[in-house]
């Protein structure tokens, strides 16, 4: 049996901007995004888990050479770096930063760096690790929630360069993985992480990551930018908005409504013609086509470009066969609504509603 991705034919091209008024979006990006790996190399990082299972440090290298590979097959052109800190020596520009390890800077992945990225896997205990952007992004992955031992002044230091970095647009997430004990969050980390970009991203995560999948799936969430391919008005059925009616022209002296008349004269004799004497054409395959009034008014009315929810169908009506592209999301455009910041959840009666009709 086919797979979903069978029918879609791969479309890496680049983004192409929107003309007219609707396309009055803000995109900041030029098709190019950069990811920052900063993986905790201290000796924490190295205590393997229990039953055999990797350590920590393992368990990242292994993710990071995942997120290198998928980087190489679908967005070559993006740039990925990664950076160890906690090291006993230190690699960066001018050597103004102790204790952190530049091993890849920011260039676009290849085969060299994912050889490089699995000759570190399986290291005990070392720790002296041998453009204009669209999206800017630092992933932190350590198992210390407080990797200043509780030091006031360095913890404030750290603080102040994170909010420099969001300013200059840096996304900065924690990739928090488990130890024992418990990471707590709350000690240091909470307030350098970004917030979610809308309430449909993922935030800070309480829960750390204990296996390879679920590590995974955390940087997959969170390495690629949310980008609107366009947006539509969503009508639930055939509820329509109440609109203010047009204007009317009214008679200045009896304040009585104004009626438009057009009437046609003919270019030879000059005599009024009726609407039953007039016919509209148009040409296709050699032939002149009449058509009706009627037609004619049919032909040029459009509707606005709009989602429109009649119903559901249950799971078992949908098919492989159905599917020819990856799927896309619907998420609310939050700046284009007035009223609550929040969208209100839908009543359970009106939910049973939609589900009947």
């Amino acid at each position: 049996m086919a797979a979903w991705n069978a029918f879609y034919r791969n479309e890496d091209e680049e983004e192409v901007e929107e003309d007219g008024e609707d396309a009055k979006v803000d995109y900041k990006y030029s098709g190019r995004d950069s990811l920052v790996f900063l993986i905790d190399a201290s000796k924490e990082m190295f205590i393997k888990g229990e039953d055999g299972e990797p350590t920590n440090f393992d368990m990242t290298m292994e993710c990071v050479r995942s997120v290198y590979t998928s980087k190489i097959i679908s967005s070559d052109r993006d740039l990925v770096a990664l950076v160890f800190y906690g090291t006993e020596h230190s690699k960066n520009p001018k050597d103004s930063f102790k204790h952190v390890y530049v091993f890849h800077d920011l260039d676009s992945p290849g085969a060299k760096r994912v050889q490089e990225v699995d000759s570190l896997r399986g290291t005990k205990g070392r720790s002296d690790i041998k453009l204009r952007l669209s999206h800017k992004r630092l992933m932190i992955f350590t198992c210390r929630d407080s990797p200043h031992g509780g030091d006031g002044d360095l913890d404030k230091l750290a603080r102040t360069k994170a909010a420099d970095l969001k300013e200059t647009g840096v996304v900065i997430d924690l990739i928090h993985l488990k130890k024992a004990g418990g990471f707590d969050v709350s000690l240091f980390f909470c307030d350098i992480m970004s917030p979610p970009e809308d309430d449909d991203e993922l935030g800070l995560q309480v829960e750390p990551c204990g296996k390879l999948e679920d590590l995974q799936k955390r940087v997959r969430a969170k390495e690629l930018k949310k980008r609107a391919q366009s947006r539509l008005n969503l009508w639930l059925g055939t509820v329509w908005p109440a609109t203010k009616p047009p204007s009317v022209r009214l008679y200045r002296d009896s304040n009585e409504p104004v009626r438009t008349k057009t009437r046609l004269y003919h270019n030879n004799t000059g005599s009024l013609l009726l609407p039953s004497d007039t016919k509209r054409s148009q040409v296709y395959g050699s032939r002149q086509i009449v058509l009706e009034k009627e037609e004619v008014d049919e032909l040029k009315k459009f509707d606005d470009p709009s989602l429109v929810l009649f119903g559901f169908k249950p799971m078992e009506r949908l098919k492989l066969h159905h599917h020819i592209r990856p799927a896309l999301f619907i998420y609310p455009e939050e700046e284009q609504i007035a009223g609550a910041s929040r969208p209100e959840l839908p009543s359970p009666a009106f939910s049973e509603e939609l589900a009947q009709r």
